[in-house]
């Protein structure tokens, strides 16, 4: 059953697969089934390339667009409903606490132990390891252009 989005930066994607197998094995694992919870984390890691643990606790209408192909969201990590999560995407351990209706680009990696609130955008290849306060978006640095010498 699909339900509509509150992510005012959200698109109806298709491809749901790695969504379903990830709130699967979470549901799995809350019951106590731990082993089968690591099985079907290890077919959504074949089947769609998306390493998301069966402990990551995340809010209701998840979406991984591009099928999240190289999204790796680590165990301690809590994100909250309505997020949009692009391809190869890191989100490394630490205990990250991400809120609502976040949107977190292409190539993004977020580490350690920080917060990040409501109606954020993250941009393409953002590297973000400081808390990021609510309604802010968060963009790469810009490229540096060094002469090469010979």
């Amino acid at each position: 059953m699909y339900h509509e989005s509150k992510n005012p930066r959200s698109h109806v994607y298709e491809a749901r697969g790695a969504e379903w197998l990830y709130y699967f094995s979470h549901r799995c694992d809350c019951r106590g089934h731990k082993y089968l919870a690591k099985i079907i984390k290890r077919i959504n890691q074949f089947v769609f390339h998306v390493n998301i643990y069966p402990e990551v606790e995340i809010g209701a209408r998840l979406q991984l667009p591009h099928g999240g192909y190289g999204v790796v969201i680590h165990h301690d990590v809590v994100i909250g409903s309505d997020a949009i999560i692009f391809h190869n995407v890191t989100i490394a351990n630490g205990g990250a606490e991400i809120g609502d209706r976040v949107y977190i680009g292409t190539g993004a990696v977020i580490i350690g132990d920080i917060n990040i609130g409501d109606d954020v955008v993250i941009g393409a290849n953002a590297v973000v390891y400081s808390d990021v306060p609510d309604r802010t978006m968060v963009v790469s640095p810009k490229a540096i252009y060094k002469e090469i010498e010979n």
